[in-house]
């Protein structure tokens, strides 16, 4: 009599397993309804996983970075580059981009969803900013350029690091002739370049060198400019913020410079406020603003006035802030993936899981009769809690599904069933050797359990590495390969087990019918041990259940 209460409680505790395990899986859904209905994209359902560029279609962008004549592109550079860009991405508001390397020379930026304007100059601007004095403003453009490349070779020939700053700002406010006499021939080189310098509102090509004056164009006027070498590097700037002026009426970036720069913009702008001259502020070689200096600006702070929208503001911001691309890019290649071609992607690995699939539930049914149903429902179990972390990670984590990713979780299919295989084998070993079911769940529980961890801590192993060491859509074979084997691991020790020791009660599993699978004839047992199968439904020593 003692032992009823233990037996009551050892039957219980299988069921409360599996009920505690579904009632979790439950609320998980339950908390991607939550999301749902108080996220801000009404437009983007939580029932929907987030789908990468392979299967939702989007942009892949192939930039080049150009390299100096005889010499290969600085590895080290490059991977400052696609940090950079990577940065700019995400902060224009792209969401689940991949940004990586290829061939040495080239960083592949890949944008799922549908087309963005401008996508290029966002990502791939070289965002180099310089502050410099106006030297020579509202010169004309000329009509048609001139070959200036003689002129050039004087102005490079001068050593621009001896021109002190002093020196500078006197040029600016007093006039070129008070520069030193050595570099008054490059002075007059660069009044001939201006001369026939031509302003083209789609953009112009110079050499904007830091050390050097520049001959450019201001993008508000369209007037030749001469400048001076950069006074402030668009580097020292310490905070890059956009800011609508509604007294102008204007949108504006609010720049806050390094503390090693501000002793230089208080000269400049002390000695330009005297005659409220003008500094130029450049972006790749181009003049985007003027500004007359009508105060000593001693804080390091100032705004940045071109003419933009709240978009080109945050945008030039976003640049500024994360710094300027140690390379200069073209753009070798730019695709648009549609949704038709994307969508054929995913039906193909959606069919190829389903096949998949498919020939494990058959297999299972054929092989281990009634025992395959509990497969079925494992599988599907497994199925159901993998569908809602992927819904979950998509909208904590900004997890993406792509096709690699499709196929590391057909590959799991066949670790989750190769647990289950083992569990059951080990029961059917113990039954052989004369169990009862109900006893051999237990005894093969314990023999299989070391082995089913032992088989997902490999692929758990090789799943991290190669996520560690891979790059691009690699990784996402790799994150779904080991999110499903430890769902694996779950799904055998809470739901497979248990669900096996309460079968294991019912006279169909326990008297071994011959559609269990676990009848003598299929099992290859004769004589005595078919009447010990048949005694497991009612045992003399419960077994223990987790």
């Amino acid at each position: 009599m003692a032992t009823k209460p233990q037996r009551s409680s050892n039957r219980a505790r299988p069921m409360r397993t599996v009920v505690i395990f579904l009632a979790v899986i439950v609320a998980l859904y339950a908390l991607v309804a939550l999301i749902g209905a108080t996220g801000s994209k009404k437009d983007d359902s939580p029932w929907h996983p987030k789908l990468g560029l392979d299967l939702e279609g989007g942009t892949r962008i192939t930039f080049e970075a150009k390299a100096e004549p005889g010499k290969k592109v600085d590895a080290p550079k490059l991977e400052q580059a696609r940090n950079i860009i990577d940065q700019r991405v995400n902060a224009s508001g792209v969401a689940e981009a991949e940004v990586t390397t290829q061939g040495g020379d080239q960083i592949i930026v890949e944008i799922p969803g549908e087309k963005r304007a401008n996508i290029v100059d966002e990502v791939g601007k070289t965002a180099q900013l310089r502050f410099r004095l106006v030297w020579a403003g509202n010169l004309p453009s000329a009509t048609t350029p001139a070959d200036v490349s003689a002129q050039k070779a004087v102005v490079d020939k001068v050593d621009w690091s001896k021109v002190s700053l002093d020196q500078m700002i006197t040029a600016e406010t007093q006039g070129l002739q008070t520069l030193p006499a050595d570099v008054q021939p490059a002075i007059k080189a660069l009044q001939e370049e201006a001369a026939g310098f031509v302003c083209d509102p789609k953009g112009v090509d110079v050499d904007d060198v830091a050390n050097k004056p520049l001959v450019t164009c201001d993008t508000s006027t369209g007037d030749v400019q001469i400048l001076s070498p950069t006074v402030v590097p668009g580097s020292d700037i310490a905070k890059a913020e956009p800011q609508y002026d509604s007294q102008r009426a204007q949108w504006t970036i609010a720049v806050k410079l390094k503390g090693d720069s501000k002793g230089a913009f208080k000269a400049v702008t002390t000695e330009l406020s005297k005659a409220q001259n003008q500094f130029a502020i450049v972006l790749d070689g181009e003049t985007i603003s003027t500004l007359a200096s009508q105060a000593a600006i001693t804080n390091g702070e100032s705004s940045i006035q071109g003419g933009f929208t709240a978009t080109t503001a945050k945008q030039l911001s976003n640049q500024l802030k994360f710094g300027a691309l140690p390379l200069t890019f073209s753009v070798n290649g730019s695709e648009e993936i549609g949704p038709s071609l994307a969508g054929t992607q995913l039906n193909a690995g959606l069919a190829a899981g389903a096949i998949g699939l498919l020939l494990v539930v058959v297999y299972c049914l054929l092989y281990y009769r009634g025992l395959g149903l509990v497969i079925i429902g494992s599988l599907l179990v497994a199925s159901a809690l993998t569908y809602v972390m992927v819904l979950l990670l998509g909208q904590g984590v900004g997890f993406t599904l792509t096709l690699p990713g499709i196929a590391g979780l057909i590959v799991a299919i066949g670790i989750t069933a190769d647990s289950f295989i083992v569990f059951f084998e080990r029961i059917r070993d113990e039954v052989r050797d004369g169990k009862s079911l109900r006893l051999a769940v237990e005894a093969g529980w314990v023999r299989a359990r070391s082995t089913i961890l032992a088989a997902d801590a490999v692929s758990i192993i090789a799943a991290v590495t190669l996520f560690i060491f891979a790059i691009g859509v690699v990784r996402g074979f790799a994150f779904a390969l080991g999110l499903t084997t430890l769902i694996d691991v779950f799904v055998v020790f809470f739901f497979t087990k248990p669900l096996v020791s309460l079968l294991a009660r019912t006279k169909f599993f326990g008297q071994g019918h011959k559609l269990s699978g676990l009848d003598a004839s299929h099992l290859g047992i004769t004589g005595r041990k078919v009447s010990e199968i048949a005694r497991a439904a009612k045992p003399s020593t419960p077994g223990k259940a987790i």
